[in-house]
């Protein structure tokens, strides 16, 4: 009798997200663990998250399933083997692994899909876009002067990346288990480079004052006004923003309420992105993050409205297991995941899936 174990067995070493997260709890120390997973006060948001994925249901129509639905699509121009890019996680991603955000390029790129490579990274922008095809979009927070923002957006241009993620942050994030851990990613990685490329943190701390007046929609709108690169913005998480994002001149929307890692008690972002949806209209292009944790989840929430989903937490724990061989077998389950949703609920192809995928 042929055992379930023999029937799965493969040469892989890793088979299932389950045993990923299994090796990098045991390669991470208990501060870069608790890095990796906490959220800001009580993590009320950062639970609501994934709960709410665990709320929804699919509706799964008997004999209409499609035996190899296909996975590709074309997002911002950007050709994806599925319908998910890395987010731009970043700030500690060297406690995962030393070549940090370099691995998880080369690992994008193998895997067909495309990176957002942040502003806070261990290496230059530059180092990253040089390392693979796969960086695409680099990630800036409009805060301090505007033109040392605009000089960044040159930087990410003459690199190679074809967009901007715009993110806000006006004030440093309450996250308790860091604050108890005494956390700080200098002191855990050697020296860090918070920036494009900057090694030196004085320079960028010069050009990035989070001290500064903070920004408001009529200077956002100027700089992406003068962005040699089209811009999306990233935290939007209600009509009343998506369309003041779209009226800034954002050539995209990035729906997220930053994994929780921003302001406590913020609403589960895949609760909000059918409104977001329903504002922006069909024709503009949204990304969604918050709460991804399988590839069933990627499908919820294309069936809402998304286009493309960003994998933050997933594929840093694909990084801690084993690099770039983790980050690539973390890739690999979660598109074998979304086809097999995909052929499950009848959907030959990602432009298919809809609300009426959901019960």
């Amino acid at each position: 009798m042929t055992r379930v174990d023999d029937r799965y067995a493969t040469a892989e070493r890793f088979t299932t997200l389950r045993g990923i997260e299994r090796e990098a709890r045991r390669q991470l120390s208990e501060v870069a663990w608790n890095y990796l997973h906490c959220g800001t006060g009580d993590e009320v948001t950062l639970r609501d998250n994934t709960a709410a994925f665990d709320r929804l249901r699919f509706s799964t129509p008997l004999f209409a399933g499609i035996t190899n639905p296909e996975t590709a699509t074309r997002v911002l121009g950007h050709e994806l083997s599925f319908p998910a890019y890395v987010a731009p996680f970043g700030g500690g991603e060297a406690l995962f692994h030393p070549e940090g955000h370099l691995a998880v390029a080369r690992a994008a790129a193998a895997e067909g899909i495309r990176q957002m490579v942040p502003v806070a990274a261990a290496h230059s922008l530059e180092t990253v876009a040089a390392a693979s095809p796969a960086p695409a979009i680099f990630q800036v927070t409009f805060v301090g002067e505007e033109e040392a923002v605009l000089q960044l957006i040159g930087r990410a241009r003459d690199a190679g990346y074809t967009h901007i993620c715009v993110t806000y942050s006006p004030i440093r994030q309450w996250r308790e288990r860091m604050t108890e851990d005494r956390f700080t990613v200098r002191g855990e990685t050697g020296p860090a480079n918070f920036g494009p490329g900057l090694s030196d943190p004085a320079a960028l701390a010069e050009q990035l004052d989070f001290t500064r007046p903070r920004w408001n929609w009529e200077q956002a709108a100027r700089v992406m006004a003068a962005s040699p690169l089209p811009c999306i913005v990233k935290g939007v998480t209600s009509a009343r923003d998506a369309e003041a994002a779209l009226r800034a001149g954002a050539a995209g929307l990035y729906v997220s309420n930053y994994g929780g890692r921003s302001i406590d008690r913020m609403p589960a972002a895949i609760e909000t992105l059918a409104e977001v949806r329903r504002a922006a209209g069909n024709d503009v292009p949204i990304v969604f993050d918050s709460g991804i944790r399988r590839g069933s989840d990627i499908a919820m929430a294309l069936a809402l409205g998304a286009d493309a989903v960003a994998l933050g937490r997933t594929v840093a724990l694909g990084l801690a297991a084993d690099g770039e061989a983790g980050v690539r077998a973390v890739l690999r389950i979660l598109r074998q995941e979304f086809w097999t949703t995909l052929g499950h609920l009848g959907c030959s192809r990602v432009s298919e899936l809809g609300p009426h995928v959901l019960c």
